[in-house]
Parts: C-alpha cells; sequence; structure tokens
C-alpha cells in the first residue's frame, strides 16, 4: 500500500490499514523506528483511559507498575496484529 504526506506532514492511512488495525477517529497511533523501518502500533484512546486501571499501593513502585502495564499492552496489541 502506498500513502502521500501532505505538505503539513499529515498522512491518510488506507482504509485497508485502519480496518485491519480497528484504528477509528480518536484512536492513538504508536510509531516505532526500528532499523529503518517503522512500524505503526494502535495505541487506543490514549493514556487517560488507563487512569485507574492499576492499583498502586506505593508510590514508588509506580515507575515499575507503569512498566509492568504498558509491557503487557504492547504484548497484547502486537498478539491482535499477528492475526
Amino acid at each position: 500500500m502506498l500513502a502521500k504526506v501532505s505538505k503539513k506532514g499529515q498522512l491518510t492511512l488506507p482504509a485497508e490499514v485502519r480496518k485491519r488495525l480497528n484504528i477509528k477517529q480518536g484512536t492513538y497511533v504508536r510509531f516505532v523506528i526500528e532499523e529503518g523501518d517503522v512500524r505503526l502500533i494502535p495505541a487506543g484512546k490514549g493514556v487517560e483511559t488507563l487512569r485507574g486501571s492499576v492499583q498502586v499501593t506505593d508510590q514508588q513502585d509506580f515507575g515499575a507498575a507503569r512498566h509492568r502495564v504498558m509491557e503487557e499492552a504492547s504484548r497484547a496489541r502486537a498478539t491482535r496484529t499477528r492475526r
């Protein structure tokens, strides 16, 4: 598939990509650059939708909890995109 970048740097995702990755209006996407390639990863509706989804009892554990949740979410998305 091919898409053209506008003079404002905007890109319209082809309908097939949006459908296969379940990307709808308001969905955030993450661009990951690896060895000269770019991967597009749906990231949901933003971080605000995660508020309250992880119970942290000790503020010092917040960084570790956040990292664990992000890793789990990344694995779940990777599994969905491989289907």
